[in-house]
This record gives C-alpha cells, sequence and structure tokens, in this order.
C-alpha cells in the first residue's frame, strides 16, 4: 500500500481575506471614488480635504485593528505631530508655488508637452517620475552627511503610525515637494494627472507609515505598504532599506527592497550607531 505524505492544509480563502490590510485597501480603493466626486473642486483644496480625511480613517482604523498597542499615538505625540502636520502643509504649499513659479519662468515652452498623453499612461508614469527624485534623495540622506541632519527627526519615534508620518524637518518635507513636482512640471503632464499622482502619493506616504496588522500580499511588488515601509524605520541600519514610498519600484531597480511577509523589525528608531542630534527638542525624541 502506497502511503500518501502528509501535507498541511491550504488556509481557506476567509482566512487569507481575513490577513490583508482592509483599511489601506479600502483607502486606496476610495481615491477614484472621491475624486470624481470633488471633480468640480480647486485642486489645493481636493488634495487638502483627501489628506486629511485618509488621516482620520487610518487614525480611526489604527484603534480598531493595530499591529501593536504600544504604537498607539499618545497625547503629547498628536500635539507634537498636529504642530508638524500644519507647519509642513504651509511648506508644500510655498515650495509648490516657487517650483512652479521657476518653470514657468525658465521653460515657458515646456508646458502641456505631456498633457495629451492617456491618463492610462500618463498617471503610473508621473507616479513613477514623481516618485524617482525624492526616492535618491531619501537613499543620499541615509548616507550621512547633512541630508541626514534634518532627515533623521522623521526616524526619532520608536513607534510608527499615522500621525508621525508627518514628523519631517520644514526642509526635509521642501525637498521632497520640489523633487516630486519638477518632473510633472517639466515634463507637462496634465493639471489632473498631477493631482491624482499627488492624491495617490499624499495617502501612500500616510497608508505605509499606519500601524495596522495585515499585508497587502501581491500587492507588495507594486505598491508600498506598511509591512514594507517598517523595514525602512529598523534601528539595525543594514535592514532599514525600501526607500520609496508610494511605489517600491526604485527599490527594486536599485537593489534596496526588503520584503519579509510576516515579519516585523524588532525595534524602530534612529540607527543604534547614530547619537540623538542635540538641537532636536525633546518632544520629537519618542
Amino acid at each position: 500500500m502506497m502511503i500518501k505524505p502528509m501535507t498541511t492544509p491550504a488556509p481557506r480563502r476567509s482566512a487569507r481575506l481575513q490577513q490583508l490590510n482592509w483599511p489601506h485597501l479600502l483607502l486606496l480603493a476610495s481615491l477614484p471614488l472621491a475624486l470624481w466626486g470633488l471633480r468640480d473642486w480647486p485642486h489645493a483644496q481636493v488634495l487638502a480635504l483627501m489628506g486629511l480625511t485618509a488621516l482620520a480613517w487610518l487614525m480611526l482604523a489604527e484603534r480598531l485593528w493595530p499591529l501593536r498597542a504600544d504604537w498607539q499615538a499618545r497625547g503629547p505625540e498628536l500635539i507634537r505631530d498636529g504642530g508638524f502636520l500644519g507647519l509642513n502643509a504651509l511648506v508644500d504649499s510655498v515650495s509648490a508655488w516657487l517650483v512652479t513659479a521657476l518653470v514657468l519662468q525658465a521653460s515657458p515652452g515646456l508646458s502641456g508637452w505631456l498633457a495629451n498623453l492617456s491618463p492610462w499612461l500618463a498617471l503610473p508614469l508621473a507616479i513613477a517620475l514623481g516618485e524617482l527624485g525624492p526616492f535618491a534623495l531619501h537613499r543620499r540622506a541615509h548616507r550621512g552627511g547633512w541630508l541626514w541632519r534634518f532627515h533623521s527627526l522623521h526616524h526619532q519615534p520608536s513607534k510608527l503610525n499615522a500621525a508621525n508620518a508627518v514628523l519631517a524637518h520644514p526642509l526635509n518635507a521642501a525637498w521632497n515637494q520640489a523633487a516630486r513636482l519638477l518632473p510633472w512640471l517639466l515634463l507637462g503632464f496634465s493639471p489632473d494627472v498631477v493631482l491624482w499622482g499627488a492624491v495617490f502619493m499624499q495617502a501612500q506616504g500616510l497608508a505605509v507609515h499606519a500601524n495596522l496588522r495585515g499585508s497587502l500580499g501581491p500587492l507588495n511588488w507594486l505598491i508600498g505598504s506598511a509591512e514594507l515601509h517598517r523595514w525602512h524605520h529598523s534601528m539595525i541600519e543594514s535592514e532599514a532599506h525600501n526607500y520609496g514610498t508610494a511605489i517600491p519600484l526604485w527599490d527594486q531597480l536599485f537593489g534596496s527592497y526588503v520584503y519579509r511577509p510576516g515579519q516585523t523589525p524588532t525595534r524602530l528608531g534612529l540607527f543604534a550607531t547614530s547619537a540623538p542630534l542635540g538641537w532636536l527638542p525633546a518632544c520629537c525624541r519618542s
């Protein structure tokens, strides 16, 4: 008699579905509908409203489906992060205005070059190019020097949640905005594509920091996720990669992509080899 080898039964479909990061997936699924509903609104107002709504949704979801209870945002931290949210929103607006003015002054003829490209092609291209500049600066910042002095503020917390996603030095926020917006303006993407790309990247920037359990599964190869981005905040410098936020494309191409399904870094915060910077206020060091 032939004895069949024992095999581990595959997880039921319902169990696999329960293991997904549903708050992140629902946020992404809601973006097209929200953009359609707000299509007649000024773009700046759409971006602000959808950013605040995404943040509120993720913070609510963190209370209901947290990955770790000790990563929840507390009162003093919320006050700190709220202050940085307002400050960096202002910095983003001023930076966008300055970059736009400089591009229009220097290269007015380039405006609209890709405006007629099909949105099905223009949007993925805009997202990829909009991520490339911040990715390159982010990767360079982690090599030390003056960029790291400013970027290290974002790595001070020993926990990760949607609220402290906005914890960044204003100069860091400014160079990310400029690096993201420049290719969009220089290549002349349509205003709608620029808005759609900005909304997606803004939502992703919040979602990848969220303290949510679950995985995006195979989508981790296409878009950024909390499961991927937590490794970037590891205290072990050799595993603190995944410099991309919205998409992992550039990490995959340049060899800094880290994907360890079902695993989480042991400790988050500044690398063990990095001393806390003296100029940082005490409120930003926890």
